[in-house]
């Protein structure tokens, strides 16, 4: 599950209470406890802790480009504790990341999260509901055409397909139709405004 493993810790101690007032993040991991990460794109990485239940999703205030290929990393803290402080800083090779936010999140959350990397993110709505907005990486094929055009998918069977709608009845239909056809890897991710959160794309216009 996690490919990048390879950690490096600088930490910076600095007393508690100059930080008190700017760091109010309450989702916080000790920078000593990384078991290891997975990288979602430039801004986005899952950190995972031995110490912790669940892992954290940690974004980014500045894009990183090479995030997704770096074997190490170096985080920076200005506490024993990384948290949402532009001052606790992730640095890859090329540049310095600052953190915006670090958010628990469940595993089930994280394995989505990691599998959409590779995923084909079909949307099922009208084509005047995908005009008006859709997610930018999405692929578009109506529920009621969905068995007709299953062709335009057909390469995906063995990938991971996240589904989403409006409200996440018709991807819920979109899905028990695609496991008929015989593909086991389908996730209905609800609703477009859940779908965009939980994968973090942006929302496009036709």
């Amino acid at each position: 599950m996690i490919k990048n493993s390879l950690l490096a810790f600088c930490i910076v101690f600095m007393p508690s209470s100059i930080w008190a007032e700017e760091n109010k993040s309450t989702d916080c991991f000790r920078v000593q406890d990384i078991s290891g990460w997975n990288a979602l794109d430039d801004e986005r990485l899952i950190i995972w802790s031995p110490t912790q239940s669940k892992p954290f999703l940690v974004t980014l205030i500045n894009h990183c480009p090479g995030l997704t290929f770096e074997q190490s990393l170096v985080f920076k803290s200005t506490l024993s504790r990384a948290c949402s402080n532009t001052r606790d800083t992730i640095y890859t090779e090329d540049m310095p990341c600052h953190i915006k936010s670090i958010q628990r999140i469940d595993r089930e959350k994280a394995k989505i999260l990691i599998s959409a990397k590779k995923a084909l993110v079909l949307d099922v709505r009208s084509l005047k509901e995908w005009q008006k907005g859709h997610l930018s990486n999405a692929t578009h094929i109506e529920l009621m055409n969905l068995e007709k055009e299953i062709g335009i998918i057909s390469k995906y069977k063995k990938n991971t397909i996240m589904l989403y709608c409006q409200s996440g009845n018709r991807s819920e239909q979109a899905l028990k139709i695609l496991k008929t056809l015989g593909y086991t890897k389908v996730i209905n991710l609800g609703g477009l405004l859940e779908a965009q959160e939980l994968l973090g794309e942006e929302i496009v216009k036709l």
